[in-house]
């Protein structure tokens, strides 16, 4: 049953993460409806856990829900991105810097096995796999900066524009280099080098905020948006 391979502890977090997976890879594009009987029927379980997890994908952006219309995939609004990624690029290199002066030999260690599985899987031509522990990665960074409340403001502008990548190809060269860019912030942790780390990730996040928003224009241009 499709519903046993999601991740999440309850029904409604099994949903949640089913419809964001299918937002951010694409399945599901901008404007279209989601038909909360049709998704309770899909995954075998009733309206309940499907409503809550609407709810929650209203709440953080990803749908547009209205009472008497139901819910549609929001529409990817540049200008908001642009903001979004413009506090992003503050918020993570500010994490980055406090990770350097917090993060523990066991919170290295996770780094580099996530960089060593990233290694693997551009190797083996798996951006799939490439972009999860990419995503895990940073979760691990952002939190060896042992600021909660920071780590949570990074992870709910993450779900905001998460979407945005749907647009955007990954060039296996560019994997690579990006890679090498999580070595280098690695190594600045461990030489409690504050400046080169905040560098390296402002670089980073600059750098592939950029691409994203390029790709986005020249779309809505094709799309004579």
């Amino acid at each position: 049953m499709l519903m046993d391979h999601l991740e999440g502890n309850t029904k409604s977090d099994k949903v949640y993460e089913f419809l964001k997976e299918q937002i951010n890879t694409g399945v599901y594009k901008p404007g279209d409806r989601i038909i909360i009987r049709e998704i309770s029927r899909q995954l075998g379980v009733s309206d309940i856990p499907v409503r809550e997890a609407v709810k929650k994908l209203g709440s953080e952006g990803l749908l547009e829900v209205k009472s008497h219309s139901g819910a549609r995939v929001a529409a990817l609004n540049i200008n908001n991105l642009e903001e979004i990624f413009l506090i992003r690029v503050e918020l993570e290199t500010l994490a980055t810097r406090l990770a350097v002066r917090s993060a523990t030999p066991e919170e290295v260690a996770e780094l580099e096995r996530c960089v060593g599985k990233m290694e693997e899987s551009y190797q083996n031509n798996d951006i799939p796999a490439y972009t999860a522990h990419n995503r895990e990665f940073h979760q691990l960074l952002y939190r060896a900066s042992h600021a909660p409340y920071l780590t949570e403001i990074i992870e709910n502008l993450y779900v905001r524009s998460e979407n945005s990548k749907m647009i955007f190809q990954h060039d296996p060269e560019r994997l690579r280099r990006s890679n090498a860019e999580h070595r280098e912030i690695i190594e600045a942790i461990i030489a409690k080098d504050e400046e080169k780390a905040a560098a390296v990730i402002r670089f980073q996040k600059e750098n592939g905020f950029r691409g994203v928003l390029h790709a986005l224009r020249l779309s809505q241009s094709l799309l004579g948006g």
